[in-house]
């Protein structure tokens, strides 16, 4: 539906004296008596005069023409699938599911309802596939893809099994969630490993305690072989008797190499299980010659400070210590690879160290600008004020010292106090973080990078971080990117510069099978700038000895080099590339490991689904009784909404309009000449 109607920039009693002007000019040509015509063709004449004059004075007030257009919107159900293996790992019948989402969809469209289709992996098919389940993240990629739209439920299929992101009942929803029960809620008589806990980094030469957790249903009394094994070859096999529903057996390993291990642990497979898949579990290990070493120091003690050293603690990687002079501690003597300065910018921090190590500067209230200013090159601060800003960051997305995922997160961080002061970032520094004051990201740096070939540093300018670590870890139930944060700083600060023209870098040495495989890719000339368009030819090996072969051309746009899907295990790679006459090469490995987590809880908990359908005004039905759930959503006689949406076009700028004043000034001399006027 379409209204259309006339607005004016100036007074609406400019029209009727632009009215009288017109009859007036009008009549002023027309008062004659004189004429070869009647008195009623003499007035015809006059009015189309008239309306012409009227018509193109009105051009003057500049009206526009307001068209109101109008659109009904049918009623939109969002229908998010739980498409994860627990679904299906009981032998629950896919085919018989897949088939009431199709009786489902056309149903609602029967209804006249429009259907938005979600699943965790975001695909089209319905294969149930996925290895992880969030079901939060699943309403709300909903919410996401209904936005501006009649959205009026949400309908879940789910087991209730999440075991990633938060809980969905923790979360507030507008519109009401109907939910479709899956899978079996009576426990199943199973044996799994439930849990394994191990170091993921450990040291060539020690001892590694590997505790597994063993939980069973069903198998009171049962005695169960556990082994240890490594490319197929047994390590250790250990005899237990299952008594409790949850026990604990430990294997102790020797590491003799550096390198990456992959062991498998795997417990005596019952015939009449109800899942098998769930007795074997992948550990994937790194062994090292020695972790790097980094020291913290501070002029007071302060929660950013026990934040970092969780992070770091946490790889297994970094060993750090602690020096505040503050509190009478001597001054250390070792070697660090880096040195992370809390505030520590005043006279009385007295410390320097040995080496040459990578810097990281976090300013706090109690720095000194002037000191700072002193100490570091590449940035100045200039404060205009006592009182800090309150900011949150914003990604540099051209950043390019190291790469950073999700970064999306960081601007819904708490916000962080940094000094209300001017800001100049010169030399070889990149901004990584941009300070975002409310919605608007200003031009001031938040944390910078250096790098200028023999010396690294970064600055953060302000504190507080540890806010971010804690409520990533409410919200998300880990802190992974405020930990990646940390942890990639803190590596690019340690890796000593080299003056390789060729780098082939794996982002990580351990991937999991649900997340891509990346390599940065880095060529230098022969004075070391930057160089692309080059053919990289890269070899990846499996356990097995099988070799696979890609080629990579690496652009300005796109220097990171992604391995198709690889299953679990250790590969080794051999990456090469030509630069003039001459060839390099770059060796390593990386291992993925297996994520099974689906199969380690496969009770469906339709309790969570039946509160979360009650917390929005829903309702809970089993999938054995869908047809049900059409009927209760036709008695919540949800209705299509009308939306308008206005336009504004001058009439200056409409064609027709002009056609209309010429074909009445035509008009009217055609009747002029017709009736035998001139």
């Amino acid at each position: 539906m379409v209204r259309s109607f006339l607005e004016f920039e100036q007074s609406e009693w400019w029209i009727l004296l632009l009215l009288i002007a017109s009859a007036l000019l009008s009549y002023a040509l027309y008062q004659k008596k004189n004429v070869p015509w009647n008195t009623a063709q003499n007035r015809i004449l006059l009015g189309l005069r008239t309306l012409a004059i009227f018509f193109l004075l009105l051009l003057f007030l500049s009206p526009s023409i307001k068209r109101v257009i109008s659109r009904v919107e049918p009623p939109v159900i969002g229908l998010a699938i739980d498409n994860s293996q627990s679904v299906t790992a009981r032998n629950s019948d896919s085919l018989y599911i897949t088939g009431a989402i199709e009786d489902l969809q056309e149903a609602f469209r029967q209804e006249d309802f429009l259907i938005e289709l979600s699943n965790l992996d975001k695909k089209d098919s319905m294969l149930f596939e996925s290895k992880t389940t969030n079901i939060s993240s699943l309403l709300s990629q909903v919410s996401e893809q209904t936005k501006n739209k009649n959205h009026v439920a949400t309908v879940l299929l789910s087991d209730g099994i999440y075991n990633r992101g938060a809980s969905p009942l923790y979360k507030n929803y507008i519109r009401p969630i109907f939910t479709l029960g899956m899978g079996d809620t009576i426990p199943p008589k199973d044996i799994s490993i439930s849990r394994v806990r191990y170091n993921r980094v450990s040291y060539k030469g020690s001892e590694t305690p590997i505790r597994i957790e063993i939980s069973q249903e069903g198998y009171t009394g049962t005695r169960v072989n556990v082994q240890l094994s490594e490319n197929g070859r047994s390590l250790e096999e250990k005899t237990m008797i299952l008594n409790t529903s949850i026990q604990d057996l430990e294997f102790l390993l020797d590491n003799e190499e550096e390198g990456l291990r992959h062991l498998v642990i795997s417990i005596t497979k019952q015939r009449d299980e109800s899942s098998q898949e769930n007795n074997q579990s992948d550990v994937f290990m790194e062994v090292i010659d020695g972790s790097q070493k980094v020291l913290i120091v501070a002029s007071s003690p302060h929660p950013d400070i026990k934040a970092i050293r969780a992070t770091l603690e946490e790889t297994d990687s970094y060993e750090t210590s602690l020096y505040i002079p503050a509190l009478g501690d001597d001054a250390p003597t070792e070697i660090f690879d880096v040195i992370i300065y809390h505030g520590a910018f005043n006279s009385r921090i007295n410390y320097t160290p040995k080496e040459n190590p990578g810097t990281w500067y976090i300013v706090n209230t109690q720095s000194n600008m002037r000191i700072l200013n002193e100490t570091i090159s590449y940035l100045r601060i200039s404060k205009k004020g006592g009182q800090p800003d309150k900011v949150t960051g914003s990604f540099n997305k051209s950043f390019s010292k190291f790469k950073i995922e999700n970064t999306e997160i960081f601007e819904n961080y708490p916000p962080i106090q940094v000094p209300y002061a001017n800001y100049s970032v010169t030399g070889s520094a990149e901004i990584l973080m941009y300070q975002r004051l409310g919605s608007v990201t200003t031009n001031s740096p938040l944390m910078v990078v250096y790098d200028d070939g023999s010396n690294k540093s970064a600055t953060l300018m302000g504190q507080d971080i540890w806010k971010w670590r804690l409520q990533e870890a409410a919200l998300n139930e880990s802190s992974r990117s405020f930990d990646e944060l940390v942890t990639k700083t803190v590596q690019f600060l340690s890796v000593k510069n080299d003056k390789e023209q060729f780098r082939f870098t794996p982002r990580s040495s351990t991937f999991q099978d649900s997340s891509p495989v990346l390599f940065d890719v880095e060529v230098y000339n022969d004075i070391y700038e930057r160089i692309y368009g080059n053919e990289v030819k890269i070899d990846i090996t499996n356990s097995n000895g099988e070799t696979q072969v890609y080629s990579f051309v690496d652009s300005e746009l796109n220097s990171t080099f992604r391995a198709p899907n690889l299953p679990p295990g250790i590969y080794q790679f051999e990456a090469a590339v030509e630069i003039g006459s001459r060839s390099f090469i770059k060796k390593g490995e990386f291992l993925i490991e297996n994520i099974n987590i689906e199969y380690l809880d496969l009770t469906a908990d339709h309790r969570l689904l039946r509160n979360l359908s009650s917390q929005t005004n829903g309702e809970f039905v089993h999938l054995t009784e869908y047809e049900k759930l059409i009927s209760l959503i036709r008695e919540r006689n949800f209705k299509p909404i009308i939306k308008s949406e206005e336009e504004f076009q001058k009439l200056a700028q409409t064609w027709w309009f002009y056609v209309l004043i010429f074909s009445l000034f035509g008009t009217e001399w055609i009747l002029r000449r017709y009736w035998g006027g001139y």
